[in-house]
């Protein structure tokens, strides 16, 4: 079976929660990580947590975002790459927005690669 390109693009267009200031632009990213884009996220994410004991949630969510969108995100608009880049926003919420774009594609790739491998739906048979 040949498997869907691991690409997607969207649009993106949301207000920051704090200034009001609209983020808009195209971007592409990675549906699926490969392993060794996983290793990356979790060096990534290690590195921001500064291996301390007892992370808060917070920090476990906003490490865990970052990394896995400095992994994912392939093309975004130059307002993106300084967010991610220094992390000095007080518009954290577009980082979720972007991460829940991401999440949304790669569920659209799973279910492109469902639909190749069951084109009519049908429920395995019980022997």
């Amino acid at each position: 079976m040949n498997l869907p390109k691991n690409e997607k693009s969207f649009f993106f267009s949301e207000e920051g929660d704090i200034t009001g200031h609209k983020y808009e632009g195209q971007f592409s990213v990675k549906c699926v990580l490969t392993a060794a884009d996983k290793r990356m996220v979790e060096i990534e994410q290690s590195r921001l947590m500064v291996d301390l004991k007892n992370p808060t949630a917070g920090l476990i969510n906003i490490s865990k975002v970052t990394a896995n969108l400095r992994t994912r995100v392939l093309k975004s608009p130059d307002w993106f790459n300084q967010m991610i880049d220094d992390l000095e926003t007080l518009d954290d919420n577009i980082l979720f927005d972007v991460w829940n774009e991401c999440v949304r594609c790669s569920n659209e790739w799973f279910d492109e690669v469902k639909q190749k491998a069951d084109p009519v739906g049908n429920e395995p048979k019980e022997s």
